[in-house]
């Protein structure tokens, strides 16, 4: 499953760099990339801490939570960080055959 994922997600990547007319800033999409990953982890990670402090008791829930929000806020920037890695190397990927066939 997460091999036929990433050939999607440098399949969508190789797309987008092909039929995007001229060079695309791969720095920028690195950027755009992380922030929704660092978004979205925070927001996983405040609902897990959240539901984790709901689940337990004042103590352990609260302290389970903060090590569960934390802990997903990390994998999934991480997780996003890999995603976006993979798209841009898709980008490249059709940025470099539009250059050979669009001369």
């Amino acid at each position: 499953m997460a091999d036929s994922l990433t050939v999607l997600i440098i399949f969508l990547g190789f797309l987008y760099g092909f039929f995007r007319k001229g060079t695309e800033n791969y720095f920028q999409i690195l950027k755009k990339g992380l922030m929704i990953g660092f978004i979205l982890g925070l927001a996983i990670g405040i609902m897990a801490f959240i539901f984790g402090g709901l689940t337990g008791g004042i103590i352990t829930g609260i302290l389970g939570g903060f090590i569960a929000g934390f802990g997903s806020t990390v994998v999934f920037v991480i997780l996003l960080a890999i995603v976006t890695v993979e798209f841009i190397v898709g980008v490249l990927l059709g940025d470099f055959l539009e250059k050979i066939l669009r001369k």
